[in-house]
């Protein structure tokens, strides 16, 4: 008896491993879906590519100059990833969107973060694995699918993206705002326009990328060309 309930516990916990294996791996796809998309939307906030769209689109004139409306922007944007989160710049009712914008960001981020720790653990823990490499290949690629599926509606139909977008996200309502607000007039519609294409473009490029490396590394393992 003590030799079979040893073994009904052995197995049970061999189970319960191997679900938790395969939950963990069903995790990757999503989690490097995750962390690709929140490179390029960190990319999509420096200085390079805000400066440049503002300038493309027309946002420069929000300001008595254009080197004001940059100015403006990075401090929207500092407030945004290091805080007070006040916006003193803007009016209350813009204000008050930029700070629900700033919640949504560090949720994302911080979801883009775990899963971060969460790939990391899992390549350190099974690195020969060539499973764990086409996880994270299938994330990348899938990611890339996704985007040019909804870069195909957006194309169509960004207007009602745009807006089913801040609806999903911004319930309250408070993110339309007349055409002579401080907050349209430096990021106008075309801004959003450009930024959205850019942060699909580079979805893509990043997804496509960890797709080819992280197949090689698994063909390699699989086929034991690598130490």
């Amino acid at each position: 008896m003590t030799t079979a309930r040893a073994s009904a516990t052995l197995s049970g916990r061999t189970s319960t491993a191997s679900r938790a294996a395969r939950v963990a791996g069903a995790l990757i796809v999503p989690a490097t879906m995750v962390v690709i998309l929140a490179v390029a939307l960190l990319l999509l906030m420096t200085p390079i590519w805000t400066h440049f769209a503002i300038a493309a689109t027309g946002g420069t004139q929000a300001a008595q100059t254009p080197a004001l409306a940059l100015q403006l922007s990075d401090r929207t944007v500092a407030e945004l990833l290091l805080g007070p989160g006040t916006f003193d710049d803007y009016a209350t009712e813009e204000a008050g969107h930029m700070r629900d914008v700033r919640l949504v960001l560090f949720v994302f981020l911080g979801l883009a973060a775990a899963s971060a720790v969460f790939l990391a653990w899992r390549v350190r823990r099974t690195p020969r694995d060539p499973r764990t490499w086409l996880s994270i290949a299938r994330g990348g690629f899938s990611l890339a699918l996704i985007l040019v599926l909804l870069g195909a509606f957006a194309a169509l139909a960004f207007g009602v993206a745009f807006e089913l977008f801040h609806r999903i996200l911004f319930p309250g309502g408070n993110w339309a705002f007349g055409a002579d607000s401080l907050l349209i007039r430096l990021y106008p519609y075309a801004f959003w326009q450009l930024s959205a294409g850019a942060l699909g473009i580079f979805g893509i490029v990043g997804g496509l990328t960890v797709w080819h490396v992280c197949r090689r590394r698994a063909r390699s393992l699989a086929n034991g060309t690598t130490r």
